[in-house]
């Protein structure tokens, strides 16, 4: 199944949520939502396969090197979790994936969600984000994709407010660039630069 063309559709909840994950993790976690149809229950198996060559496709990667990136994004995502905050104070936990499979020879790999974050991509009808997969297809970093999908949410409004602590917790930054000014030197305006470029 081709991807450039899919949409990605997750829960407000989910983006707002706190994650670090590598750029192909997020890539492959994107490409695999956007097999998922929001308004419609799971399919009966509930894993999705992600080929190489789309996946190259809509990242602008070398098929040759989709390979290896999808198997090590696959095995890296098994361990990644996801944390949501309420006041500053840590009140869940889930993981992304439950299933990873490589089909060695096939050039692909089978994901299958959580039901926990599976919740926050199907039968969605209020409160959720869509946008085109091919939209963040060329940005070149995690925190560039996360910022895309934190201002996707107020496209509308045409800006979005929060505060520092929100944003230094949906981006996970933890004890990374605690002063601001290296938080927007590292973080912020490279993402935004990708981001308008």
């Amino acid at each position: 199944m081709e991807l450039v063309d899919n949409q990605v559709t997750q829960s407000n909840r989910l983006i707002e949520s706190s994650h670090t994950l590598t750029l192909n993790e997020k890539r492959l976690i994107l490409a695999a939502a956007s097999l998922i149809d929001p308004r419609k229950p799971l399919p009966k198996d509930g894993y999705f396969t992600i080929r190489a060559d789309s996946f190259a496709e809509v990242f602008g990667l070398d098929v040759s090197n989709a390979y290896e990136a999808l198997d090590d994004a696959a095995n890296r995502l098994f361990e990644r979790d996801i944390r949501r905050y309420a006041k500053g104070k840590l009140i869940e936990r889930m993981r992304w994936v439950f299933h990873v499979k490589y089909k060695e020879g096939q050039g692909c790999v089978e994901l299958g969600f959580s039901p926990t974050v599976l919740q926050h991509l199907t039968m969605l009808n209020k409160e959720f984000t869509s946008y085109q997969l091919k939209q963040i297809g060329n940005l070149s970093s995690f925190y560039s994709i996360r910022l895309y999908e934190l201002m996707s949410q107020f496209l509308k409004l045409g800006q979005r407010e929060c505060t520092l602590i929100q944003l230094r917790q949906m981006f996970d930054l933890g004890e990374k660039y605690k002063d601001v000014k290296d938080m927007r030197r590292r973080v912020l305006d490279p993402a935004l630069k990708d981001i308008n470029s």
